[in-house]
């Protein structure tokens, strides 16, 4: 009957558990992964169990914030949610040592905590979790049991940045699809094909630094959609080109 207690979580905890089989299909891309300037990370495990010390959290930490900053997200040491751009992950560990057995009960889970509109246009936000990952109560021995939390909480990490980079490759993609077809280029960037060279004393590759003269033998190899032209030679530095050193402009 003891055994049976000891097993017993948190139900507030039980609420967010899925299997490890679901972890990396959870979520993929949405609203909750947009727009993130801030994001800070927490990890919530037992202080009462002697068996990994301070330094071996420190360290896990200071592991996955190490993958945040990779990813060029901007990583705080906020603990709270304070503006809508801000984002909290927490990882969560549960553990308990089994009665007459050198196993531990482990349950791990990940969670982002951000704030959200209750409807378009309203002013008022919660504060709400979004679950990224978790499983069910695993037994783990004690030598193992360190790897265990950092193998799981890894996996966690990486399919939430997996999930925020597609995220921003689907929000990009959209704001070129929305992007006014008739918005007017400004002529001394626009692409120009060969009859409009000859408007510009200057010419470059959008791809290249070198600007050469019109009539340059290089400048008439550049692809008419890669063409831009400049009335000046200062105008041409000013774009950050330098000069052609066949032609001399």
């Amino acid at each position: 009957m003891n055994a049976k207690r000891t097993l017993i979580f948190s139900a507030v905890f039980f609420t967010l558990t899925y299997s490890s089989a679901m972890a990396a299909t959870i979520i993929q891309t949405g609203p909750h992964l947009e727009n993130i300037d801030n994001i800070s990370l927490t990890i919530e495990y037992p202080k009462k169990a002697p068996v990994l010390k301070e330094h071996y959290w420190d360290g896990l930490k200071a592991q996955f914030e190490q993958k945040l900053r990779k990813a060029n997200l901007n990583v705080s040491s906020a603990e709270k949610v304070s503006s809508k751009t801000d984002v909290r992950l927490i990882v969560r560990i549960e553990l308990l040592k089994v009665p007459d057995a050198n196993l531990f009960a482990v349950r791990l889970e990940t969670v982002m905590a951000r704030q959200m509109l209750l409807t378009t246009g309203s002013d008022q936000v919660f504060i709400i979790p979004i679950p990224l990952g978790g499983h069910g109560i695993r037994f783990v021995s004690e030598k193992d049991l360190s790897d265990v939390i950092e193998n799981v909480a890894s996996r966690h990490i990486d399919q939430f940045l997996r999930n925020y980079q597609a995220t921003k490759s689907w929000q990009a993609k959209k704001a070129a699809q929305a992007r006014p077809a008739d918005t007017k280029p400004n002529p001394s960037t626009a692409t120009l094909d060969q009859t409009q060279k000859a408007k510009y004393a200057y010419i470059a590759s959008k791809s290249r630094k070198v600007f050469h003269k019109s009539d340059c033998r290089w400048a008439k190899r550049i692809k008419p959609e890669n063409l831009v032209g400049y009335n000046s030679r200062n105008e041409a530095i000013k774009a950050g080109k330098r000069p052609c050193k066949i032609c001399k402009p």
